[in-house]
């Protein structure tokens, strides 16, 4: 499915910055944002396959079940797969990739990081949703900046915790970023990743 990717180059030196967008992002939304947070970088975007248009996702989330666990099992191998074959193609450096993912992409890239299917040493997670990884690998190399919205309507506080719990479960350096914003991403938390970023990956 070329159409789900796109990519903006950038100084083969830098690392490649991986984008997951949120429910309703696109792939220029998220390739604009990338070039914020990391100015030199090669960009990557790869939309979800769940859905259409601006319902497209990389797990189905909706109020009527629960997620299917075989189904983000399957999207995460596919991710990665997916990344890496971009990275090889381009001689971009797989093994130093950034991944940045909002809302239900920040929950796949914590998914794919715990799972060992995502390449590279650094996420950065803006309101991450909450999802189980059956086999958690160890990746004590890992470094990995998480924000939470005090008065965010639809990742609680305590979600974007259980997830950086999770990630140091694993032997992952976590960095947890409090705002007091709803779930829309504020200036000052995309200036303290930048920061982040420029002072522990780029």
């Amino acid at each position: 499915m070329v159409e789900l990717i796109e990519t903006m180059p950038g100084a083969n030196t830098e690392p490649p910055v991986l984008l997951l967008q949120g429910t309703g992002g696109t792939n220029q939304e998220m390739l604009a944002f990338g070039r914020r947070l990391a100015p030199q970088s090669p960009l990557i975007t790869i939309a979800g396959r769940q859905g259409e248009g601006q319902q497209r996702q990389y797990f189905s989330q909706t109020d009527a079940g629960p997620v299917d666990d075989q189904q983000v099992q399957m999207e995460s191998l596919w991710l990665g797969q997916t990344v890496q074959q971009v990275c090889q193609s381009r001689r971009w450096d797989a093994t130093r990739l950034i991944t940045v993912g909002y809302s239900n992409g920040a929950a796949m890239a914590a998914y794919g990081l715990q799972s060992g299917h995502l390449p590279g040493k650094t996420a950065v997670l803006f309101r991450p949703l909450w999802l189980t990884a059956p086999q958690p690998q160890h990746r004590t190399d890992y470094q990995v900046w998480l924000s939470a919205g005090k008065h965010d309507p639809l990742v609680t506080v305590a979600t974007v915790q259980r997830v950086a719990a999770a990630c140091q479960k694993i032997g992952a350096t976590t960095t947890l970023e409090m705002t007091g914003g709803t779930h829309q991403l504020t200036p000052q938390e995309v200036l303290a990743a930048r920061t982040w970023l420029m002072v522990n990956a780029l």
